[in-house]
């Protein structure tokens, strides 16, 4: 079994950026702190992952994902839900949602609308895997939740508590600021625990055009991670991030990622056993920057129209190729 180290490795001090809380998180994060100090808790609260990165870059992002770090989110958002009834506001049922390792949610978590803003609420985690995708979830620090996750630039915490961002792995916000995809652990670890963070480095990548390091992208390329991709992954899941990477700003560079990287092959699967060809991938790529001009006018209202065009224009090295069909 592995578990994960814990180690801080050695980077640049970065300054840590003031967080602009518009009115209704200033009001959210107030009736949170208020259910902490009327209950005499000790909670600690933070917010991760893309909220905090978002903020920091000046973009809108709606989706406030809460750590808890002494209990449950189920069982914090009750207490929040009790404060609000003794102040005479009205409440909303806690969602429940079960862990769902083959959708990828390791924990359960909570879902609440607090002050008509919905919230997810999940304790601090560490995970330690074994020879499957699937890992053993443990209540966590700061330090091993922010390490299991798949980017550094997604590692960050605003901490409710001080109204401080916390850069647990160091490297969170010099990654952020510099414009680097990177894994808060060594990437063949992060990898290998879930193959399916191979395809969320390319989405995010092409999402903000940031380059991969090149460690990153060495680790995309060895054959033991397409193989736990292929094995371990199920193609809806792959799909999903697919989907993602077309749904993006730039789809055609996220293609360049895939097949760059030697991934056609996985994201991308011919019937028996065909793979793809050097000539095939050039043709396919050089189609969908051709064709990639053309297409914003088809994103708006309906965006599965373009991801439709693009990836036509990425397999059409194979529009006149026919495959046998599988029975059985």
């Amino acid at each position: 079994r592995r578990s994960r180290c814990c180690v801080r490795m050695e980077t640049p001090q970065v300054v840590p950026p003031a967080i602009s809380l518009i009115q209704q998180e200033r009001e959210l994060f107030d009736v949170l702190l208020r259910t902490i100090k009327e209950g005499n808790l000790t909670t600690t609260l933070r917010v991760a992952g893309g909220w905090v990165r978002d903020k920091i870059l000046g973009r809108e992002n709606h989706d406030i994902d809460i750590a808890v770090d002494n209990m449950t989110g189920a069982q914090f958002a009750h207490l929040v839900n009790a404060n609000l009834t003794q102040h005479g506001v009205p409440t909303k049922d806690v969602a429940v949602i079960a862990a769902n390792p083959e959708q990828s949610k390791h924990l359960e978590t909570a879902r609440a609308k607090f002050l008509g803003i919905e919230v997810d609420l999940v304790n601090l985690r560490a995970e330690t895997y074994a020879d499957s995708r699937i890992p053993t979830v443990r209540m966590g620090t700061p330090l091993e939740d922010a390490q299991r996750r798949d980017l550094t630039i997604n590692s960050l915490f605003y901490n409710i508590n001080t109204g401080q961002v916390e850069d647990q792995t160091g490297m969170g916000l010099a990654d952020l600021r510099a414009g680097l995809i990177r894994t808060p652990l060594p990437p063949m670890q992060t990898l290998l625990d879930d193959p399916l963070r191979a395809l969320r480095a390319i989405r995010f990548a092409a999402r903000f055009g940031f380059p991969m390091a090149e460690e990153l992208r060495a680790a995309l390329c060895d054959s033991r991670v397409k193989d736990a991709l292929l094995t371990k992954i199920s193609r809806e899941r792959v799909g999903a991030e697919l989907t993602g990477i077309l749904e993006g700003p730039a789809p055609v560079l996220g293609f360049h990622h895939i097949l760059d990287n030697g991934l056609a092959d996985v994201v991308f699967v011919l019937p028996q056993g065909r793979l793809w060809s050097e000539a095939e991938r050039r043709f396919g790529l050089r189609v969908a920057e051709l064709i990639d001009p053309m297409t914003p006018r088809l994103a708006q209202p309906d965006t599965w129209v373009r991801s439709s065009v693009l990836l036509a224009a990425l397999l059409s090295p194979f529009a006149s190729q026919t495959f046998p069909a599988h029975k059985g």
